[in-house]
């Protein structure tokens, strides 16, 4: 009887999850429309046939991509969070925020908040599948603020809920502030006015 093992065809070439990190980067970089099949063939480093063999389209890879930054971001803030407490996580994105500009000259943003304003009223599946995957970390941020509120680091006298609304979109609106080129100053006085939210 032969062993059905030795007919199962060739074995992929290529590491699936990291080429999938490759085009999560680049995605991250650069956006969905700004990137082309060949950009990610390449930053993938893999063929055309293996691309649509493994990830079927682009839309398809993205979708993928979407969901791997959810997961590596939950895995991150958790480890985060043993090590360092609720609070201090939440503060860590903001201060992160600032050293990215510092070494690199730019921000990169949230990859779900920056494809939830690109795929808009324009690609519907990726749309929803942004909402979707922004809930999970807006769930964990929800849990980190009632962890430090019920801690007594944060007396913010709203819900953790409507704080957590706020930091998101206190943190998103620093990140298209620095893009808009505005002065250093202005800058810090913001990221300062996030962490008051947390107070």
């Amino acid at each position: 009887m032969r062993d059905i093992k030795t007919h199962r065809g060739r074995p992929k070439a290529f590491d699936e999850i990291e080429a999938l990190t490759a085009a999560m980067q680049y995605f991250w970089e650069h956006g969905y429309d700004a990137t082309s099949v060949d950009d990610l063939l390449k930053v993938m480093g893999i063929k055309k046939s293996s691309f649509y063999a493994t990830f079927k389209s682009k839309e398809a890879l993205f979708s993928r991509a979407l969901q791997l930054y959810r997961e590596y971001s939950l895995a991150f803030l958790r480890e985060y969070h043993k090590e360092h407490g609720a609070k201090q996580t939440m503060l860590m994105l903001v201060d992160s925020t600032i050293e990215e500009l510092e070494k690199s000259g730019n921000v990169r943003g949230c990859l779900l908040m920056n494809s939830g304003k690109e795929c808009y009223g324009r690609y519907e599946n990726l749309s929803r599948q942004v909402g979707r995957e922004f809930t999970y970390l807006f769930a964990l941020f929800v849990e980190l603020i009632a962890e430090a509120k019920e801690k007594g680091e944060i007396h913010n006298p709203k819900t953790p809920q409507e704080i957590a609304l706020f930091y998101i979109n206190a943190l998103n609106g620093l990140v298209v502030t620095i893009r808009a080129g505005v002065e250093k100053a202005l800058i810090e006085e913001l990221s300062q006015e996030i962490k008051e939210i947390l107070e």
